[in-house]
């Protein structure tokens, strides 16, 4: 008996049960930008709130599969960059999806009809978890995709930031506001374990976030924050994150901001609104009451619209009756982003 148990395999480390693609090799001191998409109401709409349309997602085709409006555009377009006419920067991006890996030969079938570029894509193991009898795991987020993140961000050259993209149906504006703070060194340790078991991770997962930001250097590298707000959450309520999230209705709003920032080119932005105003059917005053609405939360700047105004009109995608001058209109500064400090609001975190 004695022999028997000092002659058994150690059990391997933990690892949080997902599965990995990093089709990308970055050459020594590259310099660019990185994006990363949440897929699942972000990128995909699709149904992930109730247990029938989780077990008939496995079941869709890659034709079945819709889009979140607007967003194979605006992907096309950061994939693209801000470059000379008729050439690419192939801006790196990665996916992290909620969905099992037996979907990704359809997620990929889809992003290719899309015209989807990307460079790898994170699943969680479903199966796995099932297996281990671990089924809230299927549905809890905040441990599985701050794994994804961290080790996606261990492959990456350390000095390149990220710019992030989600939705409000779950908890992305955390999600990524804590991977913030772990990657800039705020957040490790104890404090981080015990922030993570306050919110419902388990106690394995927890302490395999903790391990892997152990060893991480320190840096600044998540700017902005990009939510969805799938469920028109009001944007307000993301106030108490910082100026580095930015709640948007569509993905107009968005391609402004990223326009704005220098991520995008003007093509980018009409790419967008040509997709929800000629492919979609919207009707271009919606196009204006998006724009209206990012203004007056300061999210986007008059002149942006200024320069942006006249091309979508000449192409019928804004209303032409509508005269963008930002010498008569007030401007409402945008919210400037803090030097240092915690993006995850103080009652998110474990008290000390």
């Amino acid at each position: 008996m004695l022999e028997r148990l000092l002659s058994r395999k150690p059990r391997p480390p933990y690892t949080y049960p997902l599965d990995r693609s990093n089709d990308r090799v970055f050459p020594a001191g590259w310099r660019g930008r990185i994006y990363v998409w949440d897929i699942d109401k972000t990128y995909l709409a699709t149904e992930i709130h109730s247990v029938r349309a989780l077990l008939l997602v496995p079941f869709e085709f890659a034709v079945d599969k819709r889009n979140v409006a607007g967003t194979s555009a605006l992907l096309r377009a950061l994939r693209r960059g801000v470059a000379p006419p008729g050439l690419t920067l192939a801006n790196p991006i990665y996916f992290v999806s909620a969905s099992p890996p037996q979907l990704r030969t359809v997620i990929q079938r889809k992003m290719l009809l899309d015209g989807v570029e990307h460079d790898g894509i994170t699943f969680k193991d479903h199966a796995t978890l099932v297996a281990r009898g671990q089924l809230g795991k299927v549905r809890e987020q905040i441990g599985y995709k701050l794994s994804a993140l961290l080790l996606n961000r261990k492959e990456l050259p350390w000095e390149v930031e990220e710019t992030l993209f989600g939705d409000d149906s779950e908890s992305d504006a955390l999600i990524y506001s804590l991977y913030g703070d772990i990657v800039a060194g705020r957040l490790r340790g104890e404090p981080l374990t015990r922030t993570l078991l306050q919110h419902h991770v388990r106690r394995e997962d927890a302490d395999f976030v903790a391990a892997l930001a152990a060893d991480m250097p320190e840096r600044e590298l998540v700017r902005t924050i990009y939510i969805n707000l799938e469920v028109r959450r009001d944007p307000e309520l993301f106030a108490a994150f910082g100026a580095r999230i930015v709640p948007c209705h569509d993905a107009f709003q968005t391609a402004l901001r990223l326009y704005e920032d220098g991520h995008i080119d003007a093509e980018g932005v009409a790419a967008v609104a040509h997709q929800l105003v000629v492919t979609l059917r919207r009707q271009p005053h919606s196009i204006l009451r998006s724009a209206a609405d990012m203004v007056a939360r300061g999210a986007v700047g008059l002149a942006t619209l200024e320069s942006l105004w006249p091309t979508l009109q000449q192409r019928g995608l804004a209303p032409d009756y509508f005269v963008v001058d930002a010498r008569r209109i007030p401007e409402h500064p945008r919210p400037a982003l803090p030097d240092g400090g915690f993006l995850t609001p103080e009652a998110l975190r474990a008290t000390p």
